[in-house]
């Protein structure tokens, strides 16, 4: 039965089911292995993601022109980068009908931002939050995954899926998500006194 239920059932339906499965479990895991950070003076931020050519790329673009210029210095990197790698053409594309330009964006590694001296570390996916508090344990209460930011119900799940060859509809839905977490993070910034 199962078998002939998996050969009925689309392929895009089943990614969709088995990343909510992921997505609830990992939140779970999250909320309970993460430990808080002090709120306070945020000065410097980093976005982190796969490869820093869509989503933190996205992030770091889309909060500097939310923020007025040199109020906040924020930067973006990935933790499995080809230095100097060009966004996809897609993301460059969806990313313009948010107003930004990922064009001139190039790919950087972890090692060309500064961590322990960051304020705040944004990581998009619950292994990626793993893997960075595992390299930085020291650094682990200002390491938090961006859509905590995000307005309930949105932040009940804790990722922030990799669009990455999905499509352009993808894109638009990993956009969006990020744009509603960023702005409840301006949000949290402005009410912390930091811009």
């Amino acid at each position: 039965m199962w078998s002939r239920l998996k050969r009925v059932v689309p392929s895009p339906l089943k990614r969709v089911v088995r990343r909510a499965l992921q997505n609830a479990w990992e939140s779970t895991c999250y909320r309970l292995s993460r430990k808080n950070s002090g709120n306070g003076d945020m000065r410097h931020i980093i976005f982190v993601c796969k490869g820093n050519i869509c989503r933190s790329a996205f992030a770091e673009h889309y909060l500097r022109r939310q923020v007025p210029d040199g109020t906040l210095r924020i930067e973006s990197c990935g933790l499995d980068v080809d230095q100097g790698t060009f966004p996809p053409a897609m993301a460059v594309r969806v990313a313009r009908e948010f107003g930004l330009d990922l064009a001139l964006h190039r790919s950087k590694g972890l090692v060309a931002c500064d961590v322990h001296n960051a304020d705040l570390v944004l990581p998009m996916e619950f292994w990626q939050y793993l893997r960075l508090t595992a390299m930085f344990p020291d650094e682990k209460g200002k390491i938090r995954l961006l859509r905590d930011f995000a307005p309930w119900p949105v932040r009940l799940f804790c990722n922030i899926h990799d669009p990455y060859g999905f499509g352009e509809n993808e894109f638009r839905r990993c956009f969006r998500r990020l744009q509603k977490a960023l702005d409840g993070l301006k949000n949290h910034l402005s009410v912390e006194g930091n811009i």
